[in-house]
This record gives C-alpha cells, structure tokens and sequence, in this order.
C-alpha cells in the first residue's frame, strides 16, 4: 500500500502581506503534486489536518481545494482528510457524504466512532482511521466521561473505544502536538501555539502500523520511525528555511513491514536571509539576478541605521519580506545580555524591536518620535504626546517598550491617547 502523507496546507496563508495564492505559491505546489502523483501512483493521498490557514477561509482557498480534490478523484486516488487546529471541522467536512461516492474521506468534527476506510493491496486490508483534531472537552462529551482532562488521557481513551484489529494494518491520520517521553519535537516559528499544551505521547499509538501527523512544519519522526509528522508543503516562516519541503511517500508491505521516502517538491519562489551591510547587500542583488526572485529577509549589520534601507532594497529584491538588524551587541550577549541591552542607545532598542515585530524598518515620523521619547526618557520624565501630532497606535505601543527596557518604569505611553 504506497501513499502520499501531507499536511499543515495552510492554503489562503498570506505572508507579510503576499497572499501565496495571489503570488502563485499555493497553486504551483498543487501542480507539482499532481505531477508527483502521476509518477508515483500512490493508492491514497493521506491529508493531516490545517487544510486552511483559518477556520473560515478565503473563497480563493476553497476553490484551490476543489481542484485539488477533483483533480485526484479523476485519478482515481482516494483523499483522506482531517481537520486540523486551524480549520472549521464542520465546514471542512461539508459534503462529506457525497463527497464519498468520489472517494473523499473527510472527518471534521471529534465522533465517538472515527470515521474508518479500508483500502486493498496484494497483502490485504489498509484500514486508515481518521482522527481530527481533538480537544479534551470534545472526547469527555462524546464518551460521556467526565475523568478525561488531558489530551493524552483523551486521545487514548478515545481510541482504545475504537474496535482495532491489531492483527491486520492500521494507519492513524491524527492532527495532534504528539512527543515521546521527555522528546519533543524539533519546533519552528509557524506554529507559536503549540508550547507545552495539549501534549500527546507517541505511545498511544501503538496500536497502528504508520500515524500520519499535522501540526509541526518540519517533517519529521517523533518516537519510532512510523509515527511521523509530514511537515508544511511551503516554508510558512523565516525559521524554515533549509528545511525538507514536499511530501512523504509511505509504502507499506506485509504487516510489520514499511519504507519512508521523503520526495522534495520545487516551490516558485525559495525563501532566503541574507545578511550584511546595506551596500553588501545591494551588491549581492545586482550581481545574482535569481536572488530578486526569491523570497528574502535581508540582516543588516550597518553600526548605524541606514537612511531609507527598506526603500532601497526593494529597489533590489522586489520579493523583499521583511528587514532586520544585527547590532554589534547582539553578538556579545550572554550572561551579561540584560546590562548590555541598557548599555544600547534607545533609538537602537527600538529600531531593533520594531523591525522584528513589524516586518520592516520604521519610517522617518516613527524613528522622529522615538527619538523624541528617548530623549524625554534620559532627562528622567516620559514624554507627554500632544493631540494632532502623529500618536499611531503601534508606534506608542512601542516607544512604551522600549521605554520599559530601558529602565523607565514609570507611567507608560497610552495609545488610546
């Protein structure tokens, strides 16, 4: 039995304000799977969960889907679907039994009986178990048992009330944040939610032969070699950049028996940082003309910021995201980061902050201000902001960060103000 393992889509995402459907993204990698598709001929394309990037998605997203899915039903490749965090269960499975005729499996919403489809090969019966994403609350109402308060303790309550065959192959498709023992997975910065809640131990599922996981973005095993996460199809963050991007291809033999190929899949615009001064990096663009192309977060390391940096390397790089800044203390931080951290300038702490948070360098009005507030901050009183001048919102809320870091504790800057 040899079969696709996605998941974490995310289809609608948008990136610093780049829709990756707009852009193309999205639909691309859905070509370059159906291509994949026609060379490997997989019995069954298992999806795990994060369909969406968001519970109600944009009708762009949805009519991307139903090409997806219309497309490997007229390949006659079976879908097996479940609803991840981010999607709306009952919206993702509407259909669902019409859906079926076409051989589109979808389970949206936590069942006291999980949705099963049996599947044949030479070696017999594939029975894949369709677990959506399940909150303790959700498995409590559908047991009727009021002792399940974890997710552990309601993921395996859930599925040792399932009638499994452990005698015959059983693949669990699950969308869960699943560790094994102290191990957790190795993280990045799509996911921020995840931390330390709604654990699941790899040992739960012992009872199936591969578990095809959603919700961490880098492909990867957790535990034994079949439990394994299929990671995102596109690099969704700066931080996963260099990581595998495609697809996992699963064949199973006789009980017991399974091979694991991970088939990387080529994406329309690669995401890159590149790091240097400003006129390194101008350089760099105008002697690699394929770097205009990509998606970029340009590092600067001027000692000083540059005047208009994000004007003039976009110039450069249109595809550029986002710009940040390397502050020769930064490399210097250890045990002594806090001290050196008051030992900066404020305008650099803000410059700093407000390029990592915003996704771009502040405009001449914004760095005005804060100046104007580090200024008031080293005479000891905190500025008093006069009605019609510039007070945007995310700017105060800012100065009034750094301003705290640098040591001012006293009234902070309202932005309703």
């Amino acid at each position: 039995m040899r079969f696709f393992h996605l998941a974490d889509l995310h289809l609608g995402k948008s990136l610093y304000g780049y829709s990756l459907i707009d852009e193309g993204d999205q639909p691309y990698w859905v070509d370059r799977l159906l291509e994949a598709a026609d060379q490997y001929q997989p019995d069954a394309v298992v999806i795990a969960g994060d369909v969406y990037d968001r519970a109600v998605p944009p009708k762009e997203a949805v009519a991307l889907l139903d090409r997806l899915l219309t497309a490997l039903s007229r390949r006659n490749i079976p879908v097996l679907m479940v609803a991840g965090n981010h999607d709306s269960g009952p919206r993702l499975a509407f259909a669902s039994g019409l859906l079926e005729r076409e051989g589109v499996y979808i389970a949206g919403e936590c069942q006291k009986e999980l949705p099963q489809v049996t599947l044949e090969d030479e070696h017999g019966p594939v029975t894949f178990w369709l677990m959506p994403y399940l909150f303790p609350a959700a498995v409590r109402f559908a047991l009727d048992r009021e002792d399940l308060t974890t997710y552990d303790q309601a993921v395996r309550a859930l599925l040792e009330a399932q009638p499994i065959d452990t005698a015959r192959r059983n693949v669990l498709v699950a969308h869960q944040f699943v560790v094994s023992g102290s191990a957790e997975p190795e993280r990045d910065g799509s996911e921020t939610a995840v931390g330390g809640v709604g654990q699941v131990d790899a040992s739960a599922f012992s009872a199936f032969d591969y578990v095809a996981l959603g919700h961490i973005h880098g492909a990867q095993k957790i535990g034994r070699e079949t439990v394994r996460y299929g990671g995102s199809p596109l690099p969704y963050s700066f931080s996963e950049v260099g990581q595998c991007k495609g697809v996992t291809l699963v064949e199973l033999g006789e009980k017991g028996q399974a091979e694991i190929q991970r088939i990387e899949l080529p994406e329309l615009h690669r995401m890159r940082q590149v790091k240097g001064t400003l006129e390194e990096l101008l350089a760099l663009g105008t002697e690699n003309v394929s770097l205009r192309e990509d998606y970029l977060r340009a590092v600067l390391t001027d000692v000083q910021m540059p005047p208009r940096a994000m004007e003039r390397l976009r110039a450069v790089y249109p595809n550029l995201m986002e710009v940040a800044r390397e502050l020769p203390q930064a490399t210097q931080r250890s045990a002594g980061r806090m001290t050196q951290v008051k030992e900066q300038p404020l305008e650099d702490l803000f410059w700093d902050f407000y390029t990592h948070q915003a996704g771009e360098v502040p405009d001449q009005a914004q760095t005005e201000l804060a100046a104007f507030a580090a200024e008031q901050a080293r005479q000891g009183t905190l500025p008093e902001l006069r009605r019609g001048e510039r007070t945007d919102k995310e700017t105060l809320a800012l100065v009034d960060f750094a301003l705290r870091r640098f040591g001012e504790e006293e009234q902070p800057c309202d932005p309703k103000n």
